[in-house]
């Protein structure tokens, strides 16, 4: 069942070109230049990081409207009625490890999986990000009052990369989407 649970998350372990610059390092290279950013203009006074109307309160005021968008688009996607994007990708084809009768089995995937993959990952980062924020608001305060300022400085950094990093992972992985649903979706296979 928690394979079950986690499988929208399966998005990350397509095996294709270059993929792994968009799913890794052009997020972590956007995560610590907001990081430097972040902390610099804190040393000054003049952003805020956790209280209302602060950057994690404006970034989940944001994503709080996309996982509605993100099943719209799924749903488009499953049902869409095009015969091309059932047929699978152009070599090298990406692949996916699926479980078949208990076995892993890799299989080449179809637009349409690969579309499927993407959106439902997409829906789940963006709840992920909307509960880190909610619980990175929460925890603040005590955890101010409960730790000294070094430590409070490296729970904030660390908590700060993993937010900043899901959220540009979505935020590009989102635009890439857009390119294969406005774009690649309706051009031939070369």
């Amino acid at each position: 069942m928690f394979r079950n649970l986690l499988r929208p998350l399966s998005y990350l372990s397509i095996e294709y070109k270059q993929k792994w610059i968009v799913d890794w390092l052009y997020p972590l290279i956007l995560a610590v230049v907001t990081i430097g950013l972040l902390f610099y203009l804190k040393t000054f006074g003049i952003i805020a990081l956790y209280a209302d109307g602060a950057v994690i309160s404006k970034i989940l005021g944001f994503v709080q409207c996309l996982p509605g968008f993100y099943i719209a688009a799924l749903a488009a996607i499953a049902t869409f009625n095009k015969a091309d994007i059932d047929k699978t990708m152009p070599a090298p084809a990406p692949k996916l490890d699926i479980l078949v009768q208990g076995q892993s089995v890799a299989i080449e995937l179809t637009r349409r999986r690969f579309l499927c993959s993407m959106f439902a990952f997409l829906t789940a980062e963006s709840l992920i990000l909307i509960v880190l924020a909610i619980f990175g608001q929460a925890i603040y305060l005590p955890m101010k009052a409960i730790l000294n300022e070094q430590y409070r400085i490296w729970v904030s950094g660390i908590y700060l990369l993993a937010f900043m990093f899901a959220f540009w992972q979505m935020l590009i992985t989102s635009f890439w989407g857009l390119f294969y649903l406005g774009d690649r979706l309706h051009q031939r296979d070369q």
